[in-house]
């Protein structure tokens, strides 16, 4: 197994490795080390079904809660996120955001594999929150680890969210509701559970306030956050083919899903894997 540097950045691709062909407890370590120190790893040329998706997956961690989406029919832990080429509406995964925030204990990993993508265009990009921490003040990183932010999925899944309503002519069946509407606070540093090393941990798709704190004052230290932690210098991004499969680690990143391919089919299976409450150590 090698790896590759991807960007200069972070981001790293994985080299003379099989997927079809199972991974031995040896590996499934090698890919955690690895994924922990890069962030994004990404596996090309996979042939893949999705017994062989699901069954890496769980090599790598227990499967996560997947809420407002159905999922793919005798595989309640898989997602297809499939965009039919004449569809015009919301795109599922845009915005920069880590997935699940919202939930008490987010995912602490995606996997997405994919099966059919535009000749051009749908690339993931994404951010690394290690060094949008690390590059703050030292007063603001202070200021920072005494605070939580509030993430909640209303703006997504509420009833007057982006997916609150179901729609007919989308592929995905997405059903947002009530539940959507909860809030749940995390801190706004947090401390990887095996690297030590802390993190940014907030997103302009479910991060909506700071506890304590008025909405004006939130509002602008949120604003200047979101801002900070997408600088280009602190992103890679992902050019998909069939048989490409990325895994990325949501408590060090953010991502976002580009809207560039008008016209073009594209399909992905995906999972989510479950996670720990964050903490700041």
């Amino acid at each position: 197994m090698e790896i590759k540097p991807l960007t200069g950045a972070f981001g790293a691709e994985v080299l003379e490795v099989d997927l079809k062909s199972g991974i031995d407890t040896e590996e499934s370590r090698l890919i955690e080390a690895a994924l922990a120190e890069n962030v994004v790893l990404v596996f090309r040329n996979q042939d893949l079904d999705i017994d062989g998706f699901e069954s890496f997956a769980a090599s790598i961690g227990d499967f996560g809660e997947t809420p407002f989406i159905t999922p793919v029919d005798g595989h309640p832990n898989v997602l297809r996120v499939i965009r039919e080429a004449e569809e015009t509406g919301p795109l599922f995964g845009s915005g920069w955001h880590s997935d699940w925030s919202f939930q008490l204990r987010p995912p602490s990993t995606t996997l997405l594999y994919a099966l059919q993508v535009p000749e051009v265009g749908g690339d993931t990009a994404f951010t690394n929150q290690y060094l949008a921490f690390e590059s703050l003040s030292e007063p603001m990183q202070s200021i920072l680890r005494g605070l939580k932010g509030i993430h909640s999925a209303e703006r997504s899944y509420g009833p007057q969210g982006t997916f609150g309503r179901p729609d007919p002519d989308a592929s995905m069946e997405i059903h947002g509701d009530e539940s959507a509407v909860v809030h749940q606070t995390h801190p706004l540093v947090r401390s990887h559970p095996l690297t030590g090393r802390q993190s940014l941990f907030v997103n302009e798709v479910y991060t909506v306030g700071i506890e304590g704190m008025t909405k004006t004052e939130s509002g602008s230290l949120l604003e200047f956050l979101f801002e900070h932690s997408r600088q280009i210098a602190f992103t890679c991004r992902v050019r998909w083919m069939p048989g490409t499969l990325t895994m990325w680690d949501n408590r060090a990143t953010q991502h976002f899903a580009i809207n560039d391919y008008a016209g073009s089919k594209r399909e992905m299976y995906r999972v989510t894997l479950a996670g720990e409450q964050p903490a700041l150590s």
